[in-house]
């Protein structure tokens, strides 16, 4: 299957190799990415022919985190009022959180191949955080939203 911000290729038997595909960005997150990791997963959930995933980036870093660009249309068409917007931008989160969700459901071994900086959505408890990788430096992983407080 071909994904926009992805690449998905067997790398022998039954490995399989994920890679975030967005290197002129660092692998930055957009909506797109969130949405197609995601199906990713849960396709792979169902494939018997698939016994163990590899998630790299391609270029020079691991993720940069999420695309602060797409950020903005998030919150764009949300309403005017305090409590529906807070409702609505909290769905809009978990629609993101799935993504990690459906990694962490995934019954086949996960492993990140994590280089260069990992940052925020692919850092702690995102892509590298969840499936864990020991050998990655500590000073090129980090969530800077858990410093400000919103973590």
């Amino acid at each position: 299957r071909e994904f926009g911000t992805l690449r998905l290729q067997r790398e022998r038997g039954h490995v399989l190799h994920l890679q975030l595909n967005r290197p002129h960005k660092r692998n930055a997150m957009n909506l797109q990415c969130w949405r197609e990791l995601r199906e990713c997963f849960q396709e792979l959930s169902q494939d018997p022919s698939c016994r163990v995933i590899v998630v790299s980036g391609a270029g020079s870093a691991f993720t940069a985190g999420i695309d602060l660009a797409d950020l903005a249309s998030l919150v764009s068409d949300l309403p005017e009022d305090v409590a529906r917007r807070a409702w609505g931008l909290r769905q809009r989160v978990m629609e993101l959180q799935e993504s990690f969700s459906a990694m962490e459901r995934c019954p086949k071994p996960v492993i990140a191949a994590v280089h260069g900086p990992c940052i925020g959505a692919g850092g702690g408890h995102g892509a590298g955080g969840r499936c864990g990788d020991p050998a990655a430096p500590a000073q090129n992983r980090g969530e800077p939203e858990v410093g400000e407080g919103h973590g």
